[in-house]
């Protein structure tokens, strides 16, 4: 079974998962600086588990690319990360049974979109 479709598919998910991982980075490290009841670890922990679900999502022989390839995605700041990552969700074909779990990744992401504007990003 080929697992790099030709419609981008597989490439799609990963630039997701490294927009997440990207996003998770960054709000982790503003989580590290505030308090302890800080809402900044719900939303981190939130964007890590998207991440770990569009990465589950991927075929096992699928290399996600290194992230020190693309320094851009550190310019920018989580939520304009994860309204690209949600952006990309919009084509993908989820009818497709190996994707049959990224219905529930777009409304996570819809989710941490709302609560990462909420929090003042």
């Amino acid at each position: 079974m080929d697992t790099l479709k030709p419609d981008g598919t597989w490439d799609r998910l990963g630039s997701i998962a490294l927009l997440l991982h990207q996003a998770a980075i960054q709000v982790w490290s503003d989580a590290d600086r505030a308090t302890a009841d800080s809402p900044l670890h719900g939303l981190g922990l939130g964007v890590y588990l998207a991440h770990s679900q569009a990465s589950a999502m991927l075929p096992d022989d699928y290399e996600l690319p290194d992230v020190d390839e693309d320094a851009d995605l550190e310019e920018r700041t989580p939520l304009q990360l994860l309204t690209e990552a949600e952006e990309l969700t919009r084509p993908l074909p989820l009818h497709r049974p190996d994707l049959v779990h990224g219905s529930q990744l777009v409304v996570d992401v819809c989710d941490l979109i709302r609560e990462a504007r909420g929090l003042g990003y």
